[in-house]
Parts: C-alpha cells; structure tokens; sequence
C-alpha cells in the first residue's frame, strides 16, 4: 500500500508491498507524488517495477571505476581497457547518475568527441559505456537501461588498398640496414614471409621455433589460442642469423622503443608506412600467389573471413592476369 507523507517540504511516497523493497521516493507536489505512487503499484502488481534508486545513486564513473578495478584485470587485454577508462572519466558525462544518462546525452557525448577523435575512436568509447552498462546489469543487479544500444555507431572510413611495393620494400630494407636496432631489416622480412602480428614477433623465441621444419609456434596470441605456422626460406634464413637473447627471443624490445625506431626508418626512407601494414601485405602477396582463404586464414590467425578481406588488397594488375586466362 502506499503512503504520501509531508517529509522535509516535500511530499515523500513510500510503498511497501509484501515481497519486494520498500520504495521511498520524494516529489516537490503532491499530484505527481500521487501519480509516481499509483504508477509503482500497478507496476508493481503486474511484476513490471524496476527499483531505480540505486541506479540513480550510482554514477557512470562510479560503474567506469568497479569495472576498471575488478573486471579489467581479468580479461587478456584489460590493461586497454583501463587506458581508456582513465581518459574517458575526465568526460562530464561520467558524472551523471546510470539512471540519468539518456539516449540523446550519448548521442551529444558522441558528437562532441567526434570533433576531436576518429569515428574508429568514438565507437570504441560508446561500446565501452554500453559493456559497463551490461554488466551492471547482469552481474551488479543494477536495474539501468542501456542508452547506448539504439545510438547508430560513427561510420568508419572503408579499409584502404594501400600496399607496400617492391620499391618501397626495398626502400625499407635499405633503411633498416643503417638502423642501430641490428634486427630491424630481419623483422620486416620475417613479418613480410609470415604474416605475424608484432605482438607475436615480439614474444617470438628460440624454443617456439623449428628451424628443420620451418615452421613456429605462437602462444597466447591476440584472439587468445595458441596456433603453428609455417616459415618460409627467407624468414628461415633471417631468424638462423640472428642470436636470440638471454631470455630466448629473437626481437627484444618494447612497444615504445619498437615505435621510435620505426618512425626513424619511415623517415630515412621517404616513406609514411605502418609496421602493421606489412601483415596486409603478407595477406595480399598470398592470395595472389594462390593461396586459398582456409591456407591465409591458418597461417595469420583470422577467423572471419569479414576481418580477412579488410587485410586484402589484391592490385589491379593481378586482376587483369586472371582475366586473360578466361576462355
């Protein structure tokens, strides 16, 4: 039965009903006092009452904040995801309670990011809020609706076909060979002949690899499974003339000292080259070299065919080999 009481200049409602929590809510009149109690009763007799208080009392940066500390830790790459938590609480929208943030909030917090940041960046934000606001849900037993699940994303720029040509490839080589990291020129032909993530480079070591059989071993790759794959003659070549280190690997360094030697050699070269290109290239070199989907898929790690074709740039003139073959 609910009850309206006069409770510090307001009109205080208060419900209590057998089997579910007390709701006390407060309204400045009485007529929607009234309203809210008749409401939460009938709610409340069709099993329909969702209890907001706490998510009313919860901000979204209280939510950013359990889910940094308790759920990041446990995903493999969690420590992404804390990045992008720390940047996002100095939003002002993470200071709204989870029951305030509204659709059309998401859609302003959406347009005012995108003036500074990439479509790509946007939406990795708006999926970050929206997995906080499912797990607040499904494993906090907060009663909060996602306002993010009916916002249409930022369109993202389509891939691009860009390649790494023979003469640039050389160009890199030529570069590579001044560079005071001494395997520079080894990786880009390993990564080039084998299509491995720099990642996988990076934790590639002497044990992971048979030099006889020419073939590798990645543990703990990015999507989380172990695979083997095979090393062509020129990565076979390139890794027996390297020393691996004490700890076994091949190419010791870190993310950070990897990308200022990197951006050293785009310079000496001429060239504006992202490492990770030379895996789309490995991509596209394959197909055109006849390889079948299942054989590029197994040797990269791609498991759907969808992520694969944004990998491919198959060159025109390839294209036009085929086709003159056609009887």
């Amino acid at each position: 039965m609910a009850t309206i009481r006069k409770h510090h200049g307001k009109y205080q409602v208060i419900v209590r009903r057998k089997g579910t929590p007390h709701i006390y809510k407060s309204f400045v009149k009485h007529t929607d006092a009234t309203r809210y109690a008749q409401e939460s009763e009938t709610n409340i007799a069709k099993g329909m009452f969702q209890d907001l208080s706490e998510a009313m009392q919860t901000t979204l940066a209280d939510a950013l904040i359990r889910y940094r500390d308790e759920v990041c830790p446990l995903r493999k790459w969690g420590h992404f995801e804390r990045y992008k938590i720390n940047k996002l609480l100095r939003n002002k929208i993470t200071k709204y309670a989870l029951a305030r943030i509204t659709p059309n909030k998401i859609v302003k917090f959406r347009n005012e990011l995108a003036l500074t940041s990439s479509a790509s960046t946007v939406n990795k934000y708006m999926t970050l809020i929206s997995v906080v606001y499912n797990t607040a849900k499904s494993e906090w037993d907060l009663n909060c609706i996602n306002p993010v699940s009916k916002i249409k994303r930022m369109v993202e720029p389509e891939s691009t076909d860009e390649r790494v040509t023979p003469a640039e490839e050389a160009k890199l080589l030529e570069a590579a060979s001044k560079s005071k990291m001494y395997w520079m020129k080894a990786i880009i032909i390993v990564a080039l002949e084998t299509g491995m993530r720099r990642g996988e480079l990076f934790k590639l070591k002497r044990d992971d690899v048979n030099l006889i059989k020419c073939t590798a071993i990645l543990k703990d790759t990015k999507n989380g499974t172990t695979r083997r794959i095979g090393l062509s003659p020129a990565a076979v070549e390139q890794l027996k003339r390297l020393i691996p280190t004490i700890d076994g690997k091949f190419f010791p360094t870190t993310p950070d000292q990897f990308k200022f030697y990197w951006k050293q050699l785009n310079t000496w070269s001429g060239l504006k080259k992202n490492f990770h290109l030379l895996r789309h290239e490995f991509a596209s070199r394959s197909f055109e070299g006849g390889w079948d989907i299942s054989a590029v898929a197994t040797q990269g790690g791609w498991k759907d065919w969808k992520v694969l074709r944004r990998y491919t740039a198959i060159s025109p003139e390839y294209l036009a080999a085929k086709l003159k073959v056609i009887k």
